[in-house]
């Protein structure tokens, strides 16, 4: 009777302090439900409120809707020490500002820095794994008092044949892939900077050169209005030459747009906003084409040796390799090593009951370890590690794959911009003679056309042959140097002074590239 009366005791005071849980706990949903009727934006009620109204009607956003600008969205501007030079920028200050500024840059650069520290978080599995607890516990009531519990785990894998080696390799080769990348896009703003700089000086030698077939086309009207006035034309030689002279108006005008255009393409190449306000130096250095004395051969052997992005697809099959060793591994069992260090304490009394119980302390704590080895191997899990292994493999073909599709890219790459530096360079010598010869053209037949030994066809002809050399002479100086750039990209290197004749492969003769490279 003693132990029912202790016992009913007991359960009156849980059922009085479980009531008094209830009022608390409805007492905070209500104030949580004030707090949150506070606030405007409550799509538990009612989400529909936070969508378009109609499938046709554009959704509205409020202004409190409205986010704050990420730091990544604030553009950046032309920086103090450039400032002094007039924003007569020149391509090596331009290329400068790009390798620090540039979003793509930036990108590999953090991605290459994850891959790092994912390489060191996997290599955590060399090392033991410690845990620990604590925890503790208020009791009230007839018996009022402490409990605790602390304690300490460890587990070490031993054996897991090859997995966890496997793991890290792969890890690693992730990074590598990574770091290339980084490389590959560094490569990419130092061709695209270039190009980028050379077509806009590009299109303001073609304004220059509009300008003075302009100035010629001018010349030209002008000398028929004074013929016709003298009655020696007609009006037609006079339209046809004002017909000209329009023509000429009208590629000025498309080629000053182009200036524009291009200049905001070097700015989003260097990684400014296409609107800021700059300029670049007039004329670019000459290019040492000297040092071209390589054939394809060389040059190719060359860019399969260096090329960043070759780099990473290698990285990339090495990284296949280890995961499918990885995958393999999970088929064999695994030996672990664990071990347990727990302290475990009371200390209460028991009082407000009549009894047995009544005035008792309790001041209690125990130690328990253990430490073993545990040999974990897969029974059956539904067929996922072979097919995980058949995934491995089938992915590692097709980094195998991807690395001959971009070798052969590469071979293409070296190839193409090789050529048009060679055809470009041989254009440029030509329209030089070209443009002596039309300037000289258009002389006589100005000369001519004045003293009544020519017509207004021959003067045109020669004044459109004269517009036409220019504008390819600078077309070909244009693309002499953007080749050039595409060149050092494909290569992934700067141009050697020598012949490369210890590269790979170098033992071939001719300007066939090499098949079948490993």
């Amino acid at each position: 009777m003693l132990f029912r009366s202790n016992f009913a005791l007991i359960g009156m005071e849980i059922q009085r302090r479980v009531r008094g849980g209830l009022k608390i706990l409805c007492l905070s949903i209500m104030l949580t439900m004030v707090f949150l009727g506070c606030q405007k934006a409550m799509p538990e009620l009612d989400p529909n409120k936070f969508v378009s109204t109609a499938p046709g009607k554009v959704y509205e956003v409020s202004k409190e809707g409205k986010p704050d600008s990420l730091p990544a969205e604030k553009l950046p501007g032309i920086s103090d020490e450039l400032r002094p030079s007039g924003h007569k920028l020149t391509l090596a200050q331009l290329v400068d500002v790009a390798l620090r500024i540039n979003p793509d840059t930036q990108e590999a650069w953090d991605r290459a820095r994850s891959a790092a520290a994912q390489w060191g978080a996997v290599r955590g599995d060399y090392y033991p794994t410690i845990g620990g607890d604590v925890s503790g516990t208020a009791i009230g009531g007839s018996a009022r008092g402490v409990y605790g519990q602390v304690g300490v785990s460890l587990s070490y894998l031993l054996l897991d044949f090859g997995g966890r080696e496997a793991s890290v390799e792969s890890a690693r080769q992730v990074l590598a892939a990574a770091n290339w990348n980084h490389n590959q896009a560094i490569q990419d703003v130092l061709r695209s900077v270039p190009q980028a700089y050379y077509n806009y000086i590009g299109y303001k030698a073609q304004v220059r050169a509009s300008e003075a077939s302009l100035k010629e086309a001018l010349t030209s009207l002008t000398s028929t209005e004074q013929r016709r006035k003298a009655g020696v034309s007609t009006i037609a030689d006079v339209l046809q030459a004002r017909s000209n002279a329009d023509q000429v108006r009208l590629t000025l005008v498309a080629n000053r747009g182009g200036v524009k255009v291009s200049r905001g393409e070097l700015a989003t190449a260097v990684g400014w906003p296409a609107n800021i306000d700059f300029d670049v130096a007039v004329e670019p250095e000459e290019l040492p084409l000297s040092r071209m004395e390589q054939n394809t051969r060389d040059l190719i052997n060359l860019a399969l040796r260096d090329r960043p992005a070759l780099e990473s697809a290698r990285a990339t099959v090495r990284q296949g390799k280890a995961d499918l060793k990885k995958a393999e591994s999970d088929l064999w069992p695994k030996l672990v090593a664990t071990g347990n260090v727990e302290w475990t304490g009371i200390s209460a009394r028991m009082s407000g009951s009549r009894g047995f119980f009544e005035g008792m302390d309790i001041d209690s704590s125990d130690i328990s370890y253990y430490g073993g080895l545990a040999l974990q191997f897969p029974i059956f899990q539904g067929f996922s590690l072979r097919n995980k292994v058949r995934a491995a493999r089938s992915d590692l073909e097709v980094a195998r794959a991807a690395l001959r599709a971009k070798e052969v890219e590469v071979i293409s790459d070296v190839w193409n911009a090789y050529y048009n530096v060679r055809t470009a360079a041989q254009q440029v010598e030509t329209v030089k003679t070209l443009l002596v010869s039309s300037k000289e053209s258009y002389r006589v037949s100005l000369a001519r056309y004045r003293a009544g030994a020519a017509d207004i066809v021959e003067l045109l002809n020669a004044q459109s042959l004269l517009v036409s050399a220019r504008s390819q002479e600078v077309e070909a100086r244009t693309d002499l140097f953007t080749y050039y750039a595409e060149l050092v990209h494909a290569i992934g290197a700067d141009l050697p002074s020598a012949p490369t004749g210890d590269l790979p492969g170098s033992e071939l003769k001719g300007e066939e590239p090499p098949h079948g490279r490993k």
